[in-house]
Protein backbone atom coordinates (compact mmCIF):
# COMPACT_ATOMS: atom_id res chain seq x y z
CA UNK A 1 0.00 0.00 0.00
CA UNK A 2 2.84 2.17 1.13
CA UNK A 3 4.75 1.48 -2.47
CA UNK A 4 1.61 1.89 -4.10
CA UNK A 5 0.70 5.49 -2.87
CA UNK A 6 4.86 6.62 -3.13
CA UNK A 7 4.53 5.57 -6.87
CA UNK A 8 1.59 7.14 -7.47
CA UNK A 9 2.75 10.58 -5.83
CA UNK A 10 6.04 9.63 -8.11
CA UNK A 11 3.51 9.72 -11.08
CA UNK A 12 1.70 13.22 -9.86
CA UNK A 13 5.65 14.69 -9.63
CA UNK A 14 6.84 13.53 -12.50
CA UNK A 15 3.88 15.33 -14.51
CA UNK A 16 4.47 18.25 -12.87
CA UNK A 17 7.76 17.83 -14.60
CA UNK A 18 6.44 17.76 -17.25
CA UNK A 19 4.16 20.66 -17.08
CA UNK A 20 7.75 22.57 -16.06
CA UNK A 21 9.57 21.63 -19.56
CA UNK A 22 5.97 22.19 -21.34
CA UNK A 23 6.08 25.90 -19.73
CA UNK A 24 9.03 26.68 -20.82
CA UNK A 25 8.68 25.53 -24.17
CA UNK A 26 5.33 27.83 -24.12
CA UNK A 27 7.81 30.56 -23.01
CA UNK A 28 10.49 29.63 -25.61
CA UNK A 29 7.57 29.88 -28.59
CA UNK A 30 6.04 32.96 -27.15
CA UNK A 31 9.05 35.22 -27.80
CA UNK A 32 10.25 33.41 -31.07
CA UNK A 33 8.81 34.25 -34.66
CA UNK A 34 10.31 32.71 -37.57
CA UNK A 35 12.56 34.24 -40.22
CA UNK A 36 11.93 36.05 -43.41
CA UNK A 37 13.05 34.23 -46.62
CA UNK A 38 15.98 34.78 -48.36
CA UNK A 39 15.13 34.95 -51.89
CA UNK A 40 12.02 36.56 -52.80
CA UNK A 41 11.26 34.55 -56.68
CA UNK A 42 8.17 34.74 -57.47
CA UNK A 43 5.92 34.45 -60.73
CA UNK A 44 5.58 38.10 -62.76
CA UNK A 45 2.42 39.38 -61.10
CA UNK A 46 1.27 41.35 -64.77
CA UNK A 47 0.96 39.55 -68.04
CA UNK A 48 0.16 41.33 -71.45
CA UNK A 49 -2.21 40.69 -74.45
CA UNK A 50 -3.21 43.14 -76.85
CA UNK A 51 -5.41 45.04 -75.13
CA UNK A 52 -2.86 45.98 -72.06
CA UNK A 53 -1.46 49.47 -72.59
CA UNK A 54 2.60 49.02 -72.34
CA UNK A 55 5.58 51.24 -71.96
CA UNK A 56 8.53 49.83 -73.68
CA UNK A 57 12.33 50.83 -74.51
CA UNK A 58 15.29 50.00 -76.15
CA UNK A 59 17.94 49.07 -73.81
CA UNK A 60 21.94 48.99 -75.10
CA UNK A 61 24.51 46.90 -73.53
CA UNK A 62 27.70 48.09 -75.42
CA UNK A 63 29.33 49.79 -72.52
CA UNK A 64 32.25 49.42 -70.48
CA UNK A 65 34.26 52.35 -68.21
CA UNK A 66 36.44 52.63 -71.08
CA UNK A 67 34.70 50.42 -74.07
CA UNK A 68 31.67 50.97 -75.99
CA UNK A 69 29.92 54.38 -76.95
CA UNK A 70 31.90 56.82 -75.09
CA UNK A 71 30.95 60.24 -77.06
CA UNK A 72 27.25 61.64 -76.18
CA UNK A 73 26.72 64.75 -75.80
CA UNK A 74 24.81 64.04 -72.10
CA UNK A 75 27.23 62.64 -69.44
CA UNK A 76 25.05 60.28 -67.25
CA UNK A 77 25.38 62.17 -63.48
CA UNK A 78 27.42 60.04 -61.80
CA UNK A 79 30.11 60.36 -64.74
CA UNK A 80 30.57 58.06 -67.95
CA UNK A 81 33.31 55.77 -66.22
CA UNK A 82 31.02 54.48 -63.82
CA UNK A 83 29.07 52.90 -67.10
CA UNK A 84 31.07 49.70 -66.11
CA UNK A 85 28.35 47.18 -67.57
CA UNK A 86 28.72 44.84 -64.85
CA UNK A 87 25.76 43.59 -63.03
CA UNK A 88 25.84 46.21 -60.18
CA UNK A 89 25.99 48.97 -62.70
CA UNK A 90 22.63 47.02 -64.39
CA UNK A 91 21.11 47.19 -61.10
CA UNK A 92 20.85 50.87 -61.18
CA UNK A 93 20.25 50.94 -64.84
CA UNK A 94 16.75 48.61 -63.79
CA UNK A 95 16.19 50.71 -60.75
CA UNK A 96 15.88 53.93 -62.98
CA UNK A 97 14.08 52.00 -65.75
CA UNK A 98 11.40 50.95 -62.79
CA UNK A 99 10.95 54.18 -61.62
CA UNK A 100 9.86 55.87 -65.13
CA UNK A 101 6.93 53.16 -64.75
CA UNK A 102 8.61 51.29 -67.94
CA UNK A 103 7.44 47.30 -68.54
CA UNK A 104 9.33 46.39 -71.37
CA UNK A 105 13.16 46.32 -72.25
CA UNK A 106 14.04 45.32 -75.98
CA UNK A 107 17.61 44.18 -75.34
CA UNK A 108 20.00 44.90 -78.30
CA UNK A 109 21.32 41.77 -79.64
CA UNK A 110 24.75 41.75 -81.50
CA UNK A 111 27.70 39.40 -81.63
CA UNK A 112 29.63 41.77 -79.04
CA UNK A 113 29.57 42.78 -76.03
CA UNK A 114 27.39 39.05 -74.61
CA UNK A 115 28.94 39.32 -71.31
CA UNK A 116 27.75 42.91 -70.34
CA UNK A 117 24.05 41.54 -71.68
CA UNK A 118 24.56 38.62 -69.53
CA UNK A 119 25.44 40.87 -66.67
CA UNK A 120 22.08 42.65 -67.64
CA UNK A 121 20.51 39.28 -66.92
CA UNK A 122 22.19 38.21 -63.71
CA UNK A 123 21.03 41.90 -62.50
CA UNK A 124 17.53 41.13 -63.38
CA UNK A 125 17.83 37.55 -61.52
CA UNK A 126 19.47 39.15 -58.34
CA UNK A 127 16.71 41.85 -58.10
CA UNK A 128 14.49 39.48 -59.08
CA UNK A 129 15.53 37.49 -55.94
CA UNK A 130 15.30 40.51 -53.51
CA UNK A 131 11.51 40.86 -53.95
CA UNK A 132 11.86 43.49 -56.71
CA UNK A 133 9.33 43.18 -60.35
CA UNK A 134 11.38 44.03 -62.85
CA UNK A 135 10.55 44.65 -66.35
CA UNK A 136 10.29 41.88 -69.28
CA UNK A 137 12.86 41.39 -71.57
CA UNK A 138 13.00 40.98 -75.43
CA UNK A 139 15.75 40.54 -77.86
CA UNK A 140 16.16 43.18 -80.44
CA UNK A 141 18.09 42.06 -82.96
CA UNK A 142 20.25 44.34 -85.06
CA UNK A 143 21.45 42.72 -88.21
CA UNK A 144 23.14 45.93 -90.07
CA UNK A 145 26.05 45.29 -87.14
CA UNK A 146 25.62 40.93 -86.79
CA UNK A 147 26.32 40.26 -89.93
CA UNK A 148 28.16 43.89 -91.14
CA UNK A 149 31.16 42.77 -93.79
CA UNK A 150 29.53 39.28 -94.17
CA UNK A 151 27.98 37.56 -97.10
CA UNK A 152 24.44 37.92 -96.88
CA UNK A 153 22.52 35.59 -95.00
CA UNK A 154 20.63 33.35 -97.53
CA UNK A 155 16.94 32.51 -95.80
CA UNK A 156 15.65 30.07 -98.35
CA UNK A 157 18.85 27.60 -96.89
CA UNK A 158 18.30 25.62 -93.42
CA UNK A 159 21.65 27.20 -92.83
CA UNK A 160 20.40 30.82 -93.49
CA UNK A 161 17.29 29.94 -91.59
CA UNK A 162 19.86 28.67 -88.72
CA UNK A 163 21.98 31.39 -88.73
CA UNK A 164 19.20 34.23 -88.16
CA UNK A 165 17.05 32.11 -85.48
CA UNK A 166 20.68 31.03 -83.84
CA UNK A 167 20.63 34.87 -82.90
CA UNK A 168 17.77 34.60 -80.83
CA UNK A 169 18.73 31.31 -79.57
CA UNK A 170 21.96 32.96 -78.37
CA UNK A 171 20.32 35.69 -76.50
CA UNK A 172 17.73 32.85 -74.32
CA UNK A 173 20.71 30.87 -73.63
CA UNK A 174 22.43 33.71 -71.97
CA UNK A 175 19.32 34.87 -70.47
CA UNK A 176 18.52 31.26 -68.99
CA UNK A 177 22.39 30.60 -67.84
CA UNK A 178 21.77 33.49 -65.28
CA UNK A 179 18.11 32.94 -64.63
CA UNK A 180 17.84 29.55 -63.51
CA UNK A 181 14.63 29.84 -61.24
CA UNK A 182 10.98 28.61 -61.77
CA UNK A 183 9.79 32.09 -62.38
CA UNK A 184 12.20 33.18 -65.09
CA UNK A 185 9.82 32.49 -68.38
CA UNK A 186 7.40 34.82 -66.74
CA UNK A 187 9.99 37.36 -67.10
CA UNK A 188 10.76 37.28 -70.99
CA UNK A 189 8.39 39.60 -72.60
CA UNK A 190 5.49 38.04 -73.76
CA UNK A 191 1.92 39.22 -75.99
CA UNK A 192 -0.87 36.44 -75.33
CA UNK A 193 1.41 34.15 -73.54
CA UNK A 194 3.71 34.42 -76.58
CA UNK A 195 6.93 35.37 -76.64
CA UNK A 196 8.28 38.25 -78.27
CA UNK A 197 11.35 39.04 -80.55
CA UNK A 198 11.94 42.27 -81.71
CA UNK A 199 14.34 42.78 -84.75
CA UNK A 200 16.06 45.99 -86.88
CA UNK A 201 15.91 45.97 -90.56
CA UNK A 202 16.27 42.62 -92.34
CA UNK A 203 16.49 44.02 -95.89
CA UNK A 204 20.48 45.23 -95.89
CA UNK A 205 22.05 41.59 -94.88
CA UNK A 206 19.60 38.88 -96.08
CA UNK A 207 18.63 37.44 -99.25
CA UNK A 208 15.04 35.61 -99.92
CA UNK A 209 13.51 37.81 -96.90
CA UNK A 210 9.91 36.10 -97.57
CA UNK A 211 11.23 32.82 -97.40
CA UNK A 212 11.76 32.75 -93.82
CA UNK A 213 8.58 32.06 -92.32
CA UNK A 214 6.94 31.92 -89.01
CA UNK A 215 7.37 27.99 -88.49
CA UNK A 216 11.18 28.70 -89.28
CA UNK A 217 11.56 30.62 -86.16
CA UNK A 218 8.98 28.90 -83.88
CA UNK A 219 9.80 25.28 -84.36
CA UNK A 220 14.05 26.02 -83.92
CA UNK A 221 13.34 27.71 -81.02
CA UNK A 222 10.79 25.19 -79.48
CA UNK A 223 13.13 22.87 -80.25
CA UNK A 224 16.01 24.68 -78.22
CA UNK A 225 13.92 25.80 -75.19
CA UNK A 226 10.53 23.96 -74.87
CA UNK A 227 11.64 20.88 -73.15
CA UNK A 228 12.43 23.04 -69.75
CA UNK A 229 10.31 25.98 -70.78
CA UNK A 230 7.21 25.19 -72.27
CA UNK A 231 5.81 29.04 -73.09
CA UNK A 232 7.75 28.60 -76.37
CA UNK A 233 5.59 25.87 -77.63
CA UNK A 234 3.02 28.56 -77.29
CA UNK A 235 4.83 30.10 -80.24
CA UNK A 236 6.17 34.00 -81.07
CA UNK A 237 4.72 37.53 -81.51
CA UNK A 238 7.21 39.21 -83.60
CA UNK A 239 8.06 42.89 -84.02
CA UNK A 240 9.81 44.74 -86.77
CA UNK A 241 10.28 48.40 -88.11
CA UNK A 242 7.45 49.93 -89.66
CA UNK A 243 8.72 52.63 -91.86
CA UNK A 244 11.39 51.02 -94.48
CA UNK A 245 10.08 48.00 -95.79
CA UNK A 246 10.47 45.65 -97.13
CA UNK A 247 10.63 43.39 -93.48
CA UNK A 248 9.53 39.64 -92.33
CA UNK A 249 6.07 39.08 -93.70
CA UNK A 250 5.04 37.51 -90.64
CA UNK A 251 5.37 40.42 -88.22
CA UNK A 252 2.50 40.87 -85.64
CA UNK A 253 3.73 44.05 -84.75
CA UNK A 254 5.73 47.01 -86.31
CA UNK A 255 7.19 50.01 -84.55
CA UNK A 256 8.91 52.70 -85.69
CA UNK A 257 12.20 51.84 -84.53
CA UNK A 258 15.33 54.30 -85.05
CA UNK A 259 13.86 55.01 -88.61
CA UNK A 260 12.76 58.85 -88.15
CA UNK A 261 13.83 61.88 -86.24
CA UNK A 262 11.12 62.87 -84.42
CA UNK A 263 9.58 63.29 -80.88
CA UNK A 264 6.33 61.32 -81.83
CA UNK A 265 5.75 58.49 -84.70
CA UNK A 266 2.54 56.50 -84.53
CA UNK A 267 2.01 53.03 -86.72
CA UNK A 268 -0.95 50.80 -87.21
CA UNK A 269 -0.16 47.25 -88.01
CA UNK A 270 -2.76 44.63 -87.68
CA UNK A 271 -5.57 46.78 -85.97
CA UNK A 272 -2.68 47.72 -83.19
CA UNK A 273 -0.92 50.99 -82.33
CA UNK A 274 2.45 51.78 -81.54
CA UNK A 275 3.58 55.08 -80.83
CA UNK A 276 7.35 55.86 -81.06
CA UNK A 277 8.39 58.61 -78.58
CA UNK A 278 11.69 60.74 -78.40
CA UNK A 279 13.16 62.69 -75.63
CA UNK A 280 15.82 64.31 -78.36
CA UNK A 281 18.46 63.25 -80.40
CA UNK A 282 21.78 64.69 -81.45
CA UNK A 283 24.69 62.58 -83.26
CA UNK A 284 26.90 65.76 -84.05
CA UNK A 285 29.47 64.43 -81.77
CA UNK A 286 29.93 61.29 -84.33
CA UNK A 287 29.03 62.12 -87.60
CA UNK A 288 29.15 65.21 -89.49
CA UNK A 289 27.30 67.05 -90.06
CA UNK A 290 24.86 64.77 -88.49
CA UNK A 291 21.54 65.77 -87.33
CA UNK A 292 19.96 67.18 -84.30
CA UNK A 293 16.31 67.32 -83.01
CA UNK A 294 16.48 69.70 -79.67
CA UNK A 295 15.43 68.65 -76.58
CA UNK A 296 14.93 72.27 -75.23
CA UNK A 297 14.71 71.21 -71.29
CA UNK A 298 11.87 68.58 -71.89
CA UNK A 299 9.01 70.18 -73.56
CA UNK A 300 8.92 68.41 -76.42
CA UNK A 301 8.98 64.74 -74.99
CA UNK A 302 6.04 66.16 -72.54
CA UNK A 303 4.10 67.24 -75.30
CA UNK A 304 4.76 63.87 -78.11
CA UNK A 305 3.26 62.41 -74.22
CA UNK A 306 0.15 64.55 -74.42
CA UNK A 307 0.05 63.14 -77.94
CA UNK A 308 -0.02 59.82 -76.82
CA UNK A 309 -2.58 60.40 -74.24
CA UNK A 310 -4.78 61.61 -76.85
CA UNK A 311 -4.96 59.01 -78.84
CA UNK A 312 -7.09 55.87 -77.21
CA UNK A 313 -6.09 54.09 -80.22
CA UNK A 314 -2.53 53.53 -79.10
CA UNK A 315 -1.66 50.33 -76.67
CA UNK A 316 2.40 50.57 -77.29
CA UNK A 317 4.34 53.41 -76.07
CA UNK A 318 7.61 52.77 -77.19
CA UNK A 319 10.44 55.50 -75.62
CA UNK A 320 13.80 55.78 -78.03
CA UNK A 321 15.70 55.49 -76.40
CA UNK A 322 16.64 54.75 -72.88
CA UNK A 323 20.34 54.75 -73.37
CA UNK A 324 21.78 54.83 -76.99
CA UNK A 325 24.71 57.18 -76.41
CA UNK A 326 26.14 58.27 -79.08
CA UNK A 327 22.94 59.47 -80.71
CA UNK A 328 21.68 61.13 -77.43
CA UNK A 329 18.42 60.19 -76.96
CA UNK A 330 18.28 58.62 -73.76
CA UNK A 331 16.36 59.56 -70.51
CA UNK A 332 18.31 57.97 -67.96
CA UNK A 333 19.59 59.95 -65.02
CA UNK A 334 22.10 62.17 -66.55
CA UNK A 335 24.11 65.67 -65.64
CA UNK A 336 21.98 68.74 -66.65
CA UNK A 337 24.89 70.72 -67.51
CA UNK A 338 25.88 71.85 -70.86
CA UNK A 339 26.06 69.23 -73.09
CA UNK A 340 29.86 67.57 -74.21
CA UNK A 341 30.99 68.72 -77.55
CA UNK A 342 33.50 66.16 -78.80
CA UNK A 343 37.01 68.24 -79.73
CA UNK A 344 36.70 67.85 -83.51
CA UNK A 345 33.76 66.50 -84.36
CA UNK A 346 32.72 69.99 -85.58
CA UNK A 347 29.82 70.03 -82.76
CA UNK A 348 28.83 73.28 -82.11
CA UNK A 349 25.17 72.95 -81.30
CA UNK A 350 23.68 73.67 -77.52
CA UNK A 351 20.77 72.18 -75.98
CA UNK A 352 19.08 71.86 -72.80
CA UNK A 353 18.61 68.80 -70.58
CA UNK A 354 16.21 70.16 -68.15
CA UNK A 355 14.38 73.70 -67.75
CA UNK A 356 14.99 73.15 -64.13
CA UNK A 357 18.52 71.27 -63.69
CA UNK A 358 16.57 68.15 -62.98
CA UNK A 359 18.86 64.77 -63.69
CA UNK A 360 15.56 63.10 -63.33
CA UNK A 361 13.77 64.83 -66.08
CA UNK A 362 12.48 62.49 -68.59
CA UNK A 363 12.51 59.69 -66.22
CA UNK A 364 9.94 61.93 -64.05
CA UNK A 365 8.06 62.58 -67.31
CA UNK A 366 7.96 58.87 -68.54
CA UNK A 367 6.56 57.81 -65.45
CA UNK A 368 4.13 60.32 -65.55
CA UNK A 369 2.92 59.81 -68.61
CA UNK A 370 2.86 56.00 -68.12
CA UNK A 371 0.73 56.48 -65.26
CA UNK A 372 -1.50 57.97 -67.58
CA UNK A 373 -1.46 55.41 -69.97
CA UNK A 374 -0.73 51.87 -68.60
CA UNK A 375 -3.45 50.11 -66.92
CA UNK A 376 -1.85 50.19 -63.36
CA UNK A 377 -3.64 51.49 -60.29
CA UNK A 378 -1.96 54.57 -59.27
CA UNK A 379 -1.68 53.27 -55.41
CA UNK A 380 -1.31 48.77 -55.50
CA UNK A 381 0.48 46.67 -52.94
CA UNK A 382 1.58 43.50 -52.21
CA UNK A 383 3.02 41.61 -49.07
CA UNK A 384 5.89 39.25 -49.65
CA UNK A 385 6.78 38.16 -46.33
CA UNK A 386 6.99 38.75 -42.85
CA UNK A 387 7.22 37.33 -39.44
CA UNK A 388 4.38 38.21 -37.37
CA UNK A 389 4.33 36.17 -34.02
CA UNK A 390 0.84 34.28 -33.41
CA UNK A 391 1.54 34.33 -30.19
CA UNK A 392 2.12 37.35 -27.58
CA UNK A 393 2.03 37.77 -23.63
CA UNK A 394 -0.40 40.34 -22.05
CA UNK A 395 1.85 43.50 -22.76
CA UNK A 396 4.90 42.61 -24.36
CA UNK A 397 6.76 44.35 -26.45
CA UNK A 398 8.34 42.93 -30.10
CA UNK A 399 9.70 44.20 -33.12
CA UNK A 400 8.68 42.42 -36.32
CA UNK A 401 9.28 43.42 -39.88
CA UNK A 402 7.07 43.07 -43.41
CA UNK A 403 8.32 43.36 -46.74
CA UNK A 404 6.14 45.03 -49.29
CA UNK A 405 6.34 45.71 -52.99
CA UNK A 406 4.67 48.75 -54.59
CA UNK A 407 2.46 47.86 -56.99
CA UNK A 408 1.15 51.03 -58.26
CA UNK A 409 2.48 53.72 -60.56
CA UNK A 410 2.82 56.14 -57.73
CA UNK A 411 6.18 56.22 -55.91
CA UNK A 412 6.26 56.38 -51.79
CA UNK A 413 7.76 58.63 -49.72
CA UNK A 414 7.49 59.94 -46.35
CA UNK A 415 6.75 63.70 -47.36
CA UNK A 416 3.67 62.33 -49.54
CA UNK A 417 2.50 60.00 -46.34
CA UNK A 418 2.87 56.59 -47.66
CA UNK A 419 2.99 54.29 -44.67
CA UNK A 420 1.68 50.60 -43.38
CA UNK A 421 -0.30 50.36 -40.83
CA UNK A 422 -3.10 48.79 -38.87
CA UNK A 423 -6.68 49.21 -39.82
CA UNK A 424 -8.29 49.39 -36.24
CA UNK A 425 -8.48 52.96 -35.45
CA UNK A 426 -12.22 53.10 -34.22
CA UNK A 427 -13.00 53.51 -30.73
CA UNK A 428 -12.85 50.35 -28.88
CA UNK A 429 -10.48 48.37 -31.24
CA UNK A 430 -7.22 47.29 -30.00
CA UNK A 431 -4.49 48.57 -31.20
CA UNK A 432 -0.92 47.03 -31.77
CA UNK A 433 1.45 49.31 -30.72
CA UNK A 434 1.43 53.23 -32.60
CA UNK A 435 -0.56 51.38 -35.73
CA UNK A 436 1.12 53.80 -38.58
CA UNK A 437 4.96 53.15 -39.76
CA UNK A 438 6.60 55.66 -41.81
CA UNK A 439 9.14 55.23 -44.88
CA UNK A 440 12.59 56.90 -44.23
CA UNK A 441 13.39 59.43 -46.82
CA UNK A 442 16.96 59.03 -46.60
CA UNK A 443 16.91 55.18 -47.08
CA UNK A 444 15.79 52.44 -49.07
CA UNK A 445 17.08 54.77 -52.17
CA UNK A 446 14.51 57.08 -52.07
CA UNK A 447 17.47 60.00 -52.39
CA UNK A 448 18.47 58.48 -55.81
CA UNK A 449 15.41 57.14 -57.52
CA UNK A 450 13.03 59.42 -56.09
CA UNK A 451 10.84 57.25 -53.59
CA UNK A 452 9.98 53.66 -53.38
CA UNK A 453 9.24 53.29 -57.01
CA UNK A 454 6.74 50.74 -58.74
CA UNK A 455 7.49 47.13 -58.34
CA UNK A 456 10.54 48.03 -55.25
CA UNK A 457 10.28 46.32 -52.39
CA UNK A 458 10.31 47.55 -48.80
CA UNK A 459 10.82 46.16 -45.40
CA UNK A 460 8.88 48.06 -42.72
CA UNK A 461 9.62 47.67 -38.89
CA UNK A 462 6.96 47.12 -37.16
CA UNK A 463 7.13 47.93 -33.22
CA UNK A 464 4.04 45.99 -31.98
CA UNK A 465 2.77 46.07 -28.14
CA UNK A 466 0.64 43.58 -27.15
CA UNK A 467 -2.90 44.35 -25.02
CA UNK A 468 -2.69 43.33 -21.59
CA UNK A 469 -5.63 41.15 -21.73
CA UNK A 470 -6.19 37.35 -22.94
CA UNK A 471 -7.73 36.60 -26.06
CA UNK A 472 -7.80 36.12 -29.75
CA UNK A 473 -7.25 39.86 -31.37
CA UNK A 474 -7.79 39.91 -35.62
CA UNK A 475 -6.05 42.67 -36.70
CA UNK A 476 -5.98 43.69 -40.37
CA UNK A 477 -2.55 45.47 -41.76
CA UNK A 478 -1.91 47.44 -45.21
CA UNK A 479 -0.26 50.45 -46.69
CA UNK A 480 -2.05 53.73 -46.95
CA UNK A 481 -0.97 57.25 -48.14
CA UNK A 482 -2.32 59.50 -45.28
CA UNK A 483 -6.05 61.19 -45.19
CA UNK A 484 -6.41 59.65 -48.68
CA UNK A 485 -6.71 55.67 -48.72
CA UNK A 486 -6.07 52.66 -47.63
CA UNK A 487 -4.85 50.35 -50.71
CA UNK A 488 -3.60 47.07 -51.49
CA UNK A 489 -3.23 43.59 -50.22
CA UNK A 490 -4.17 43.39 -46.39
CA UNK A 491 -2.59 41.27 -44.14
CA UNK A 492 -5.56 39.73 -41.69
CA UNK A 493 -3.58 38.35 -38.59
CA UNK A 494 -4.91 36.94 -35.24
CA UNK A 495 -2.81 37.33 -31.93
CA UNK A 496 -3.51 34.91 -29.49
CA UNK A 497 -2.96 36.86 -25.67
CA UNK A 498 -1.58 34.12 -23.57
CA UNK A 499 -0.42 33.81 -19.75
CA UNK A 500 2.70 34.52 -18.66
CA UNK A 501 4.78 31.48 -19.38
CA UNK A 502 6.73 32.91 -16.03
CA UNK A 503 3.80 32.16 -13.84
CA UNK A 504 3.27 28.94 -15.33
CA UNK A 505 7.29 27.69 -14.55
CA UNK A 506 6.29 29.11 -11.04
CA UNK A 507 2.73 27.00 -11.02
CA UNK A 508 4.16 23.95 -11.87
CA UNK A 509 7.14 24.34 -9.56
CA UNK A 510 4.57 25.62 -6.79
CA UNK A 511 2.47 22.26 -7.82
CA UNK A 512 6.17 20.08 -7.81
CA UNK A 513 6.71 21.14 -4.74
CA UNK A 514 3.61 20.48 -3.06
CA UNK A 515 3.22 16.91 -4.79
CA UNK A 516 6.88 15.86 -2.78
CA UNK A 517 5.86 17.36 0.53
CA UNK A 518 2.49 15.16 0.56
CA UNK A 519 4.43 12.19 -0.62
CA UNK A 520 7.39 12.96 2.06
CA UNK A 521 4.25 13.31 4.88
CA UNK A 522 2.68 10.47 3.47
CA UNK A 523 6.34 8.22 3.65
CA UNK A 524 6.57 9.38 7.14
CA UNK A 525 3.00 8.98 8.52
CA UNK A 526 3.17 5.32 7.18
CA UNK A 527 6.38 4.71 8.78
CA UNK A 528 5.33 5.81 12.46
Amino acid sequence: MIRCQLNRCTRIALNCRSLLCLAILSLSATNAWGQLPSTYYSQAPQHFTTSSHIVSTSVFTWYGANAGQQSGPWAPLEGRAAWTGTPSFWQDQVKQMMSANIDVMYVHLIPYFDQERTNLFQALNQLRSQGYDVPKVAPFLDPLITWDGQPNVNLATAAGKDAFVGQYTRFFDEYYSVNQDSAADSYLAQMNGRVQLDTWHVKFNVDNLHALTRADVESRLATAFAPAHPVFNNGVHMITTALNPPTLSFADQQIPQFEITAYNSTVTYNNYTSAQLKAGYWDQNVRNPGSQLPRDGGTHYTAAWNQVLANPAVHNVYIESWNEYDEGSGIYRASPGAPFLNPGSGNTGTDTWSATNDPLQYIKATAAGAKAFNDTPDRGAQILSHNFPTQLTPGQVIDATILVRNMGDNSWTAAQQYKFGQQEFRPGEIMFGAGRFLLDDTQNGIPTYGGIFRGQPVAFQIHIVAPTSIGAYSTHWSMLQENVAWFGQELDWTFQIVPEPSSLVLAALGLAALVGRMAIRRKAGRRR
